[in-house]
């Protein structure tokens, strides 16, 4: 354990991408990077997560198996084989080294990955994913949501929202408009659980007023950017399993 994360020692970049955090943050196991990844501060990853492009805020809690950022393929084309249009997924190997690549948008059509083509999902604070959530590229999640587990989420999720089902649709707003406005507005994630200690959090009414009358007086917890990385005498284990 380090001073900036819990449990680095799970952390996977296989494309050598920078897991740039807040700290701290939490890995309970597994965490597989595939894009440079940005991470709010006190936010907890589950087992089996892989981010393949996503930015993420504070307070989150990502839940076992979920998968962030997930890429779009063709369903109208030859094939749905990424061997088509990205040259990096098979180049590498003699048999594909020369086959002409579609570019999806070329000329101005209309792609297979929709009007928010490549770009990263982006997940508010205070969001808990339940186990095995996909995100899509490009997808909004508001502070304050909560999404059911197995669920696939394709469409922007208004703040505090609680969404569920494939694809992902709204059952009920997690709280009244007028309090998950007011905890929007005070954005008490800006400060660490020590400032926070106090508060009565299980009474979220009391928490706003609370918090109304400390958050002037407190200063924004801000400790920076760091990029976090796998310990060295962990990643020498990976790489000589049958050392002794």
């Amino acid at each position: 354990m380090s001073e900036h994360a819990f449990g680095a020692q799970h952390l996977g970049r296989p494309n050598g991408s920078r897991f740039m955090a807040e700290p701290p943050v939490r890995f309970l196991g597994g965490l597989v990077i595939r894009s440079e990844t940005w991470v709010g501060a006190f936010t907890e990853f589950g087992r089996n997560i892989e981010i393949q492009s996503a930015r993420l805020g504070r307070y989150g809690e990502m839940g076992p198996g979920s998968h962030l950022g997930a890429t779009s393929h063709p369903t109208t084309w030859m094939s749905a084989s990424a061997f088509q249009y990205r040259r990096s997924t098979w180049g590498w190997h003699p048999s594909a080294s020369d086959v002409e690549v579609v570019d999806p948008e070329a000329d101005g059509r209309p792609s297979f990955r929709g009007s928010r083509g490549e770009a990263p999902a982006q997940i508010g604070n205070d969001v808990w994913l339940g186990a095995n959530v996909v995100v899509l590229r490009g997808v909004t999640i508001g502070d304050g949501c909560v999404v059911a587990a197995g669920a696939v989420v394709t469409k922007d999720l208004p703040p505090y929202s609680i969404a569920g089902g494939i694809p992902a649709r709204v059952i009920r707003p997690r709280l009244d408009a007028d309090l998950a406005a007011e905890l929007q507005e005070l954005a008490w994630w800006r400060f660490s659980p020590n400032q926070l200690s106090g508060i009565q959090f299980d009474d979220p009414r009391r928490a706003v007023e609370q918090l109304r009358e400390r958050v002037p007086d407190l200063e924004p917890y801000d400790p920076g950017f760091t990029e976090i990385r796998k310990p060295a005498a962990a990643a020498r284990r990976r790489r000589n399993p049958f050392r002794r």
